[in-house]
């Protein structure tokens, strides 16, 4: 009995070790436009994602993309975001990092990449 145990808690850890091995995302890259900025990247595999921005505590200030079935490959997903936060408010200056989670993956996953946002946009 405690074999079995044994055995199953290792490969409890090993599942869990394999399944947060490797990036989700690549080619992760900001585009700052005159009202906007695009968030592209490309995903490892295909999965259901929900695209946010957060902020430098990692704090969601808004939701791009709700939950969506993207491809993983080659194909760029690219988002597009005002500046605003969830209600409509404009974000202050500080650096911002693109979130996704992926539902059938069950893994959140925030880009390294940095968006820096040096003044608040228009009302």
């Amino acid at each position: 009995m405690a074999a079995l145990l044994v055995g199953t808690a290792t490969a409890i850890v090993v599942t869990q070790h394999l399944r947060d091995d490797g990036p989700v995302a690549s080619s992760i890259h900001f585009k700052t436009k005159p009202d906007r900025y695009r968030a592209c990247f490309r995903l490892t595999r295909s999965d259901t994602v929900e695209v946010s921005m957060v902020d430098a505590s990692d704090r969601v200030v808004r939701v791009l993309a709700a939950p969506e079935t993207l491809a993983g490959g080659d194909a760029p997903h690219c988002f597009d975001w005002d500046g605003r936060d969830a209600s409509g408010r404009p974000v202050p200056p500080g650096p911002y990092r693109l979130q996704l989670h992926l539902a059938q993956a069950d893994r959140t996953a925030t880009s390294g990449e940095k968006l820096s946002i040096s003044k608040a946009p228009p009302p």
